[in-house]
């Protein structure tokens, strides 16, 4: 089986309804800048849109809210919440035509793919003209993973997608600030706005910081940046 192939059945078997929560304070700071950085009277894509609930966040602010889901039954959640959702393998591009949306999402997504050059190639298919990215991922030099690494502690990276259990997220990719930044410039993006959700001091991120995440983002939990599509 390839790899690509064992990334989608990890992600229909793990992130099934109800294995992801956004309850803490840190997730609820990250779907709340996100739907700031999108704005409003917008057509959006959520990528990897899960159960809908930043879709929903996103309707509520007078957006059109489409998504790309590969786990059924999450899908047909979204869908009761008011989404356009196609059942896909975002890894086999997406079945939009080109230079359809204002904005698209991709939250906690890079990180779980092999091909990133062809999912941001995709985005910017599907994006018009001057359109806008908002991407978010895991900082792995953000404050806490720093601390652990000082330590010789394991920053929840994963050895496979099985272990160690605590840990099984199914990242294959890392990313810094400036990793990040600079990829999104290299594939054809302007940067206008980079933050972060909390500096966290547990690993559900119950215990965290948004202040110093707002003044310092690059020490954060997760990266979130607004790029647009540059021309030409």
């Amino acid at each position: 089986m390839s790899a690509e192939k064992i990334g989608v059945e990890y992600a229909k078997k793990v992130f099934g309804r109800g294995e992801i929560q956004y309850s803490s304070k840190a997730d609820k700071r990250r779907l709340e800048k996100i739907v700031y950085l999108v704005g409003s009277n917008k057509r959006v894509l959520d990528l990897g849109c899960y159960d809908g609930t930043l879709g929903q966040m996103l309707i509520e602010k007078g957006n059109e809210v489409y998504g790309i889901e590969v786990n059924e039954e999450a899908a047909d959640i979204a869908k009761d919440r008011g989404l356009k959702v196609r059942i896909q393998d975002i890894q086999s591009g997406f079945d939009f035509e080109d230079d359809f949306f204002d904005v698209v999402v991709a939250a906690e997504i890079i990180e779980h793919l092999l091909d990133t050059d062809f999912l941001i190639d995709e985005i910017k298919r599907i994006l018009k003209p001057n359109g806008d990215l908002v991407i978010s991922t895991p900082n792995v030099s953000s404050l806490g993973k720093r601390i652990l690494l000082l330590f010789g502690k394991n920053p929840y990276f994963e050895a496979s997608y099985g272990f160690p259990p605590e840990a099984h997220a199914g990242h294959i990719r890392f990313f810094t600030k400036g990793l990040l930044l600079d990829f999104l410039i290299y594939k054809g993006f302007e940067i206008l706005k980079f933050e972060s959700d909390a500096v966290n001091f547990t690993p559900n991120g119950n215990i965290a910081c948004g202040l110093i995440a707002d003044i310092f983002p690059a020490l954060g939990r997760c990266l979130i940046v607004k790029a647009k599509k540059v021309c030409g």
